[in-house]
């Protein structure tokens, strides 16, 4: 029987659960009445976050039961993801070899086939002498639609 966590766990979520019932209930009932309330509260909680944290521990443990993990040797696995190598390697002669002899071959293929040559849009015009007859029957024609 595995369970997960520790018995602070439990006792967090009952003295939370506790101290929501006191806040709530202290309105509307006696000093002894909410207190009341809130022990109880405190004890079920207590005693329902055991058997929340049981039912993990199987879930899990069957889970790994599944996955063919085992816990036997647990040292050899709690170092598996717990660190991460941000260095890059350095660059070993082959593959400054290999990186040349790419760029070379890129060149010249590309240098066969066809060369770079920018984009030129064709610039606006502006019209600057525009008839006002031609404008009024453009704005006629648009509110029409």
């Amino acid at each position: 029987m595995m369970m997960i966590g520790t018995m602070r766990i439990n006792v967090i979520v009952a003295a939370l659960a506790g101290l929501f019932t006191f806040a709530l209930s202290i309105g509307n009932n006696l000093f002894l009445s909410t207190c009341l309330k809130s022990t109880y509260s405190f004890l079920i909680l207590f005693v329902l976050t055991f058997g929340f944290r049981w039912v993990l521990g199987v879930m899990i443990g069957a889970e790994h039961a599944a996955g063919g993990a085992s816990y036997a040797n647990p040292s050899t696995e709690s170092s598996i993801g717990q660190s991460l190598d941000m260095s890059t390697p350095d660059e070993d002669e082959e593959t400054r070899e290999l990186m040349k002899a790419n760029l070379g071959s890129n060149n010249s293929s590309l240098s066969n086939e066809m060369q770079f040559s920018p984009l030129n849009p064709p610039k606006l015009v502006t019209k600057n002498n525009l008839d006002p007859e031609q404008l009024a029957g453009a704005l006629r024609r648009m509110s029409e639609d």
